[in-house]
């Protein structure tokens, strides 16, 4: 943990500390109450795997041959910026049935007390909220019990089913409905969270919510470890599921890293930001 990587983008290159790499980018003061910052992470082979089939569980999981401490570091740091942390109904699901990945973060292992004193010192909350994005309203009460000191809200359409709404409220979650049939429009939700006091927002979830955010055009920033392998498989998850998008969400790097040290063969961190669209001038053909 302790060995660094190298700084490719921003220009000169240099060799960086892995620990407070991701830390020093102050996330949480990138946004304010009327525009917060979106922010979302993945890890992926370099053939587009984030997720695969695995023997004896009914969901995908992250290959296990790309995931590292490494990573899983920045992944920490990340969430230590967040207001809140933006999930999905099937990651409750899968705590359940013990095929979720880990516990929310931030950690509480002894390895991310640092971040913890972060928060601290820059007057965060102990925790990150949690936002819940579903339409089936499908999440088990007891996985939510180890977040019972987080606020919880979960965002669903307006046609949602009232007996699983009173179900949750009754139990000390917010219901919000963010969307006019059962999905959630993520502008609608974004800026109910805005009017809630939230100025960091990481989203941790998977293909769909990636895209629902990137469709409504509020992604700010996308954190990408691109593992250097390559897995194959015919049953696997990509970076993005969902009806193609027009026009293309455009991105440009706006950091990039080399990290020799894991996992085997080594990965590239990227950060990469929207190019600014610029309308056209309704003057010219």
């Amino acid at each position: 943990m302790h060995r660094p990587l190298t700084r490719l983008i921003p220009a000169p290159q240099q060799d960086v500390p892995l620990a407070g790499l991701y830390l020093d980018h102050h996330l949480h003061k990138r946004g304010d109450n009327r525009q917060p910052f979106v922010y979302s992470n993945f890890i992926t082979s370099l053939d587009g795997r984030i997720a695969l089939a695995g023997e004896h569980r009914q969901s995908h999981e992250v290959p296990p041959t790309i995931t590292n401490p490494r990573d899983w570091r920045l992944y920490q740091e990340l969430a230590g910026q967040a207001d809140i942390l933006i999930t999905s109904g099937r990651y409750f699901r899968q705590s359940i049935a013990g095929e979720a990945q880990d516990k929310l973060p931030v950690s509480s292992q002894p390895d991310y007390a640092d971040i913890h004193q972060w928060r601290q010192e820059q007057g965060l909350a102990a925790q990150p909220d949690i936002a819940i994005m579903s339409a089936s309203l499908d999440i088990p009460l007891q996985s939510l019990a180890p977040y019972h000191k987080r606020k919880l809200y979960i965002f669903t359409g307006e046609q949602a089913d009232p007996e699983r709404v009173q179900l949750l409220e009754s139990n000390g979650v917010t219901v919000m409905p963010a969307g006019t049939g059962h999905q959630v429009e993520g502008k609608r939700m974004i800026d109910l969270l805005a009017a809630e006091g939230y100025r960091s927002i990481y989203a941790i979830a998977g293909p769909w919510v990636f895209h629902t955010l990137l469709e409504a055009r509020v992604v700010n920033r996308l954190y990408l470890t691109m593992a250097c392998q390559l897995l194959g498989g015919s049953e696997y998850d990509t970076l993005l599921e969902g009806p193609l998008l027009s026009p293309a969400s455009s991105m440009q790097p706006a950091g990039l890293y080399h990290d020799p040290h894991a996992p085997t063969g080594g990965q590239i961190l990227g950060v990469f930001e929207p190019v600014a669209v610029t309308p056209p001038d309704p003057g010219t053909v």
